[in-house]
């Protein structure tokens, strides 16, 4: 009865975006997301072109991921290019002045195996009057990096989880499942040589309820494949040429 509740009341909670986002993995099991990265001196990508390429190829959202530094004029230019499209805009924050107008809603993100009280709480205390103000959907996460860790171990002081342990994987998911966290992101640092072994993935599904959003950036189709049948259902690459090979190969239909 009391899980019931639970997720009456996390219903009532969600905001558009979210609701969209729930919709179509209910019709379709499973969706495709577009990583973009702004940069300050050029784009990694033409923005335009790579979003274009990935509406058409069947991406379910775009998450906006701005490296550190960027600044907020030069988001808000690539949010805008992408509302183009018409698709959900999610932005994965880096930090409180990542946040910008125009934006669907934040991915409200917890480095939960950080070391640091900052990236743990701080910035989102810090973020939390902004969004308000700025009337922005928030949908809680949590964000676990695992080994070898990479960048993000040094900007959020993380402690990387070990890839051998998928027990300690799921606990720290249970753990954000039971903060209220509907979505647990993971990631291991060096997204262009380590992938997240699908071991984890299972295991996580096995012990929580909680949705899973995989990045799996220069990752072969084979793998994402893996991973969507270890349970992952919210795929998320970086812009690529086979997006419709992806979407066909974790579809449910």
């Amino acid at each position: 009865m009391v899980h019931q509740i639970t997720v009456i009341i996390m219903h009532l909670n969600q905001g558009r975006a979210e609701r969209i986002i729930n919709k179509y993995l209910k019709e379709e099991g499973a969706l495709h997301f577009t990583l973009i990265v702004p940069e300050e001196n050029g784009e990694a990508v033409d923005v335009k072109a790579a979003s274009k390429a990935a509406r058409d190829a069947g991406t379910s959202a775009f998450i906006v991921r701005p490296k550190y530094g960027t600044s907020a004029l030069v988001i808000e230019k690539t949010v805008k290019e992408l509302k183009k499209h018409e698709l959900p805009v999610l932005l994965l924050p880096t930090n409180v002045e990542d946040i910008c107008h125009g934006i669907d809603a934040v991915l409200f993100i917890t480095l939960l195996n950080s070391r640091n009280v900052y990236w743990m709480v701080g910035a989102q205390a810090l973020g939390a009057p902004v969004l308000k103000q700025m009337g922005i959907e928030t949908i809680p996460a949590a964000y676990l990096v695992f080994e070898p860790g990479g960048i993000m171990s040094w900007m959020g002081d993380v402690k990387p989880l070990p890839q051998s342990d998928p027990r300690l994987a799921a606990i720290h998911a249970l753990g954000a499942e039971y903060f209220g966290m509907r979505y647990v992101y993971l990631e291991t640092g060096l997204r262009r040589t380590e992938q997240v072994p699908t071991e984890i993935i299972s295991a996580i599904v096995k012990m929580t309820g909680i949705g899973i959003m995989l990045e799996c950036i220069n990752a072969p189709v084979k793998y994402i494949k893996s991973a969507f049948d270890a349970g992952a259902k919210l795929i998320i690459t970086e812009p690529r040429d086979d997006i419709k090979t992806i979407i066909s190969a974790i579809s449910t239909a």
